[in-house]
């Protein structure tokens, strides 16, 4: 299992480090922008569009939570949806998951091997924009007077991990349990979407308010709260424990997975129901 753990995080140090890359600079962009255009974002902070959208532009500290804070973990899904519905189904589809299951591991440590290696390339992935952009918000103080520090901003990126390794855990569970990769990744885009959109309608919607407690952004704060009040311990372990279930039903599901099937779940239902099978 070592091995295979070694293997996974190898083949994915270098996608760790572009995208760490690309969002560093993507969260530079916004930061630095923020002195030329302050007194435009200003002047647009109550428009009903961007407070449906979750925005709050009316300070440095809420702007940098409604784009860095919000914006890189919506874009790092892109990698995440990816990499979470390729391991497994993806190599399911490609041939090569036959050739895993023929070494002697059980099918619990393929699963957790792989799982690790995606909590970890994210982390790292976070943890390199954070630092990164603490020491651009450092460089900035000099322009843009703000009570923040870069160890807040630091702390605020990385709170974004939790919801990735829930996201990122709902992958593999989906390629566990769907028969295909498009399927998995289908679905899990849908489900983040929806997720994302429920908590932005319903914090401004009173009819929607009871649909919050089930959208997974409800537990991720981008306000300025998350700079002056602290990450929220108990987000934290309402993400973390999710994360915790959904890894729990990929191993479960790729236990009872007939590999290079390609049945829908309740295909395989009548499957094991047939004794001629």
């Amino acid at each position: 299992m070592l091995n295979l753990l070694k293997h996974e995080i190898k083949v994915r140090w270098v996608a760790t480090l572009g995208w760490g890359i690309i969002l560093a600079l993507f969260g530079t962009t916004y930061i630095t922008i923020f002195p030329q255009v302050q007194e435009q974002i200003r002047s647009i902070a109550d428009w009903e569009v961007y407070q449906a959208m979750g925005f709050d532009m009316g300070t440095f500290e809420g702007f940098l939570g409604s784009t860095v804070v919000l914006f890189i973990p919506l874009v790092l899904a892109i990698y995440v949806i990816s990499n979470s519905t390729q391991t497994l189904a993806g190599e399911e589809d490609e041939g090569t998951l036959e050739l895993l299951l023929a070494m002697p591991l059980a099918r619990w440590q393929i699963v957790s091997a792989k799982a690790f290696a995606l909590g970890l390339s994210t982390f790292l992935i976070l943890a390199m924009v954070g630092a990164w952009n603490g020491w651009v918000l450092n460089w900035m103080k000099a322009q843009v007077a703000v009570d923040i520090s870069s160890r807040q901003l630091f702390v605020a990126v990385i709170n974004a991990w939790p919801l990735t390794l829930l996201v990122a855990m709902i992958g593999l569970f989906l390629g566990a349990w769907l028969p295909t990769r498009r399927a998995a990744a289908t679905t899990l885009t849908a489900f983040y979407l929806a997720s994302y959109f429920t908590e932005n309608f319903a914090s401004h919607i009173a009819s929607l308010a009871a649909l919050r407690p089930f959208s997974i952004f409800s537990y991720f704060d981008t306000s300025r709260r998350v700079f002056q009040g602290g990450v929220q311990a108990r987000d934290v372990l309402v993400l973390l424990g999710l994360a915790g279930a959904f890894f729990a039903l990929a191993l479960f599901s790729f236990q009872r997975r007939n590999v290079s099937v390609g049945a829908w779940p309740w295909q395989r239902a009548t499957n094991l129901r047939d004794p001629g099978d």
